[in-house]
């Protein structure tokens, strides 16, 4: 299996911007339908902003910042499943991605996990 590129996304939560270093797979070819677009979360390229705060994935969960987003998504007659990173400025947003693009295939649902994991 490939591994994905983790590279520095910003996303704005509160009126502030963090910095995370998520997975590159916010973004697709067509923007208006990609899952980063909906969820406000951007690739940095270049320099960082100024202003902006560094975020940990374990330190924004635990202070209620951003939440898990569990979508499902079909290659083939295969349903997969993938997580993403969702500022709760965002939730309405991560839970209409169904038609968005995730891995170059289109999202047939997106839920809030009922089982929280704080990783």
């Amino acid at each position: 299996m490939a591994t994905v590129a983790r590279l520095p996304h910003t996303l704005s939560i509160g009126g502030r911007t963090y910095v995370m270093i998520l997975p590159d797979e916010y973004e697709s070819a067509n923007p208006a339908s990609t899952v980063g677009t909906v969820l406000g979360i951007t690739k940095v390229t270049g320099a960082l902003p100024a202003g902006t705060e560094h975020l940990t994935l374990k330190a924004g969960l635990n202070a209620g910042l951003i939440f898990h987003i569990a979508i499902s998504y079909k290659i083939g007659t295969v349903r997969k499943r993938s997580k993403l990173v969702c500022g709760r400025d965002n939730i309405a947003g991560g839970l209409a991605l169904a038609g968005s693009t995730f891995r170059g295939q289109p999202i047939t649902s997106s839920v809030i996990p009922e089982h929280l994991t704080f990783s």
